[in-house]
């Protein structure tokens, strides 16, 4: 209920303030394990797309565990059963690794930023190979997904969301798991740069 008003507040605020056009809604699979991945270019990005990627799935996002310690806010993310992401331990969070990979082995969609952080400028970073990890043990889908001139906001009045259609990654055998890691992640982030 209380995620349903979120989306329902946010779809209404990007309405009435920016004009939104969402491209690709029909791209969405409506049942069965799915990652959604998005290029990072601000705050505004996971309410945005969450908003009306949420009028088909409710994704579950992995998130960067600051936000869990500010008030009301954190609360709502974990109602939300959102996962919380240590973005600065040694050798990467594997909890919230295991934590993503059983919401995709369950059946369900989980919602990944593959940059793993905003980029200031709005040019695509370098992903982080967190995303091919889980691509690689997991023969789940991948719907891309690109947000254009957000990193404009609030300045801007014309934004932009495209919902590519699903495809999937094969492993290539011989070849080391660790180095299909950083492949797997950096075809996601082609994927999604390719989307106009």
């Amino acid at each position: 209920m209380l995620l349903n008003l979120v989306k329902f507040t946010m779809r209404m605020f990007f309405g009435i303030f920016y004009n939104v056009q969402v491209i690709g809604l029909e791209n969405i699979p409506l049942s069965g394990p799915v990652v959604f991945a998005c290029n990072h270019k601000s705050n505004f990005d996971p309410p945005l797309v969450g908003s009306h990627v949420g009028l088909k799935r409710d994704p579950i996002y992995i998130v960067k565990k600051e936000l869990f310690k500010v008030p009301i806010v954190g609360a709502a993310l974990k109602s939300f059963g959102f996962i919380a992401m240590d973005r600065y331990r040694k050798g990467g969070d594997m909890h919230s690794i295991k934590s993503a990979l059983k919401v995709i082995k369950d059946g369900k969609a989980l919602f990944i930023f593959p940059e793993g952080t905003r980029s200031k400028s709005g040019e695509p970073l370098k992903p982080k190979a967190g995303i091919g990890f889980l691509l690689w043990h997991c023969k789940a889908p991948v719907v891309p997904i690109k947000v254009l001139n957000t990193e404009n906001m609030p300045f801007t009045r014309k934004l932009k969301v495209i919902i590519g259609k699903p495809f999937l990654l094969e492993k290539q055998e011989g070849k080391d798991a660790k180095e299909q890691f950083q492949d797997f992640a950096d075809k996601v982030m082609q994927e999604i740069m390719k989307l106009s």
